[in-house]
């Protein structure tokens, strides 16, 4: 005999025995047919929208199409389904629950936070939803009237938005310790809210209790420690993020789930129309903090040699290495060129990660892709140049993914190239500003769009797109950058006739930055528990 459950008020469930299922279910039952967690997608230009499913029956894929081994990540905001027959207009209780006590040392339902309205999810453990109300599709406007399908195709569903996770840090944390490396599956049970009858899956007949789902080898969701990036592009209405600034106003574009327990770091891209994008993982590794000080230690205070990184290769071949070599020690790392500098260890440590994600090994002076993402409508292409600087904070990473994305998006097709953040212990010779992976260089923008570098008075330089991407660079949190003032009256444009300067910079000539944007400044991005 089948076993079934009941949810309680607490959004506790008892166990109830029901019938077993027929092979062929009766079409005029009042039905509960299939229970899943989803992602929203959305086609025809955000104007009509449908559920994809995910668990382990419908396994995803990461930017290298490989498949990926859990389904979501603690602190995800994902969509619960409900799928019913004959119930348009009644009311679903439901509940989540761990399949094992790993994550919470028991089996309860899980309290976790539901979207209850556009600025604001509510900590809920039972949760009550109407089938064909779509008020879970609400955009910050309180909207959702921009999907024509709605009745068409999703009248029959009921609509959950939620988070993973609970209310508070604390337990957040808790969970996460638990859970560690390992994964948890998370099952829901489903019964009407009037305690009615009706019947499960392929159930033969109505019955009095709830159904359980995801709960076998059919489908299960399981669920991982990462840290998430959920960025967004600026005209996604579905970001309920708070507003900045007054002139212009403008809005924080990009979320952060902090994980203390994984060094993972997963982000995540929401596009106009509010698809979801896996852009890219990426392992944070904790470094000692750089400053770059005028007084060279003698050898003697320099504590052990660890590490010896040689760039005559790469001179030789014509890579412009401002640096002959770093000479990592326990106290900092002496960079030797022209002119020795010292970058002294500070106190505390700084997260960064590898920006170099094809991690091509060759060397020469030659452009090197660092990425190429270009999955259903969006773009990330940018590589690097004279430079071994790939080492970047997580939250200016993000960032740069998304000026790269809504740049493209935006019909701009121009190669981005990097001359370079941090080298990966946090120095960076031979620049002060780059430490810690704060500030980076990219090579102007050209007619070519070839990511060939230029100056600012050259014929190909393309100014218009130039003041394009740092407007977009500065709305995703480069709040600061240096450049020079200049004048060209011999490209295309003529917003740069007269003496200007590119946006959100400073002019700075020493040393010269006529033949890279610098930006740094970058406002940190919030923790979804801030």
């Amino acid at each position: 005999m089948a076993t079934r459950i009941t949810i309680t008020d607490s959004g506790q469930t008892q166990t109830l025995n029901g019938p077993l299922a027929p092979d062929t279910p009766d079409d005029s039952l009042q039905r509960v047919t299939e229970v899943y967690f989803a992602k929203k997608t959305t086609t025809d230009n955000g104007t009509r929208v449908n559920f994809t499913k995910i668990d382990s029956a419908h396994v995803q894929q990461d930017d290298q199409n490989q498949n990926i081994p859990y389904d979501s990540i603690l602190g995800k905001t994902v969509y619960l389904i409900i799928e019913t027959s004959n119930m348009t207009d009644l009311s679903i209780d439901a509940v989540i629950r761990p399949s094992e006590n790993t994550m919470t040392e028991n089996t309860d339902t899980l309290q976790l936070m539901r979207f209850v309205s556009p600025d604001r999810y509510e900590a809920q453990r039972l949760f009550t939803v109407q089938v064909g109300n779509f008020d879970a599709l609400n955009n910050r406007e309180g909207n959702h009237d921009h999907y024509t399908n709605l009745r068409a195709d999703h009248i029959n569903k009921a609509i959950i938005k939620l988070q993973l996770r609970p209310d508070g840090r604390a337990t957040f944390d808790d969970w996460t310790r638990r859970l560690a490396d390992g994964s948890i599956n998370l099952e829901v049970a489903v019964e009407r809210a009037d305690n009615n009858p009706c019947a499960y899956g392929d159930g033969q007949e109505e019955v009095n209790g709830a159904g359980i789902f995801l709960n076998d080898d059919r489908g299960r969701f399981r669920v991982v420690n990462k840290n998430i990036y959920t960025i967004h592009h600026g005209s996604n209405t579905y970001n309920t993020l708070q507003e900045i600034g007054a002139n212009p106003a403008r809005r924080r574009r990009i979320q952060k789930v902090l994980n203390a327990h994984s060094t993972e770091v997963i982000y995540f891209y929401y596009d106009q129309n509010d698809n979801e994008h896996r852009i890219c993982s990426r392992i944070k590794e904790s470094v000692t903090r750089k400053r770059r000080v005028n007084t060279i230690p003698p050898l003697a205070q320099r504590g052990a040699l660890s590490q010896t990184i040689d760039f005559t290769a790469n001179r030789a071949a014509g890579e412009q290495i401002d640096a002959h070599q770093l000479l990592v020690y326990a106290n900092g790392t002496l960079g030797d060129g022209a002119t020795d500098k010292w970058y002294a260890n500070q106190p505390g440590n700084v997260e960064l990660v590898n920006m170099d994600i094809l991690e091509n090994a060759g060397v020469g002076p030659q452009i090197f892709e660092a990425f190429n993402y270009n999955q259903n409508g969006v773009i990330i292409r940018y590589g690097f140049q004279h430079t071994r600087r790939r080492s970047i904070q997580p939250d200016l990473f993000a960032g740069f993914l998304g000026s790269l994305a809504q740049f493209r998006q935006e019909g701009h097709t121009h190669y981005i190239v990097s001359q370079g953040f941090s080298y990966s212990d946090a120095s960076c010779y031979p620049s002060a500003e780059h430490v810690n992976g704060e500030a980076g260089d990219l090579n102007l923008l050209t007619a070519q769009q070839n990511g060939v570098n230029t100056i600012l008075t050259a014929a190909n330089f393309d100014y218009d797109n130039q003041v394009i991407l740092r407007n977009i660079l500065f709305d995703f949190g480069f709040g600061s950058g240096r450049s020079e003032d200049f004048s060209n009256t011999s490209n295309a444009s003529t917003s740069d006739n007269a003496s200007t300067r590119l946006p959100h910079t400073t002019h700075t000539a020493t040393p010269r930055h006529n033949n890279h944007l610098h930006v740094h400044g970058f406002t940190p991005i919030l923790d979804i528990y801030a």
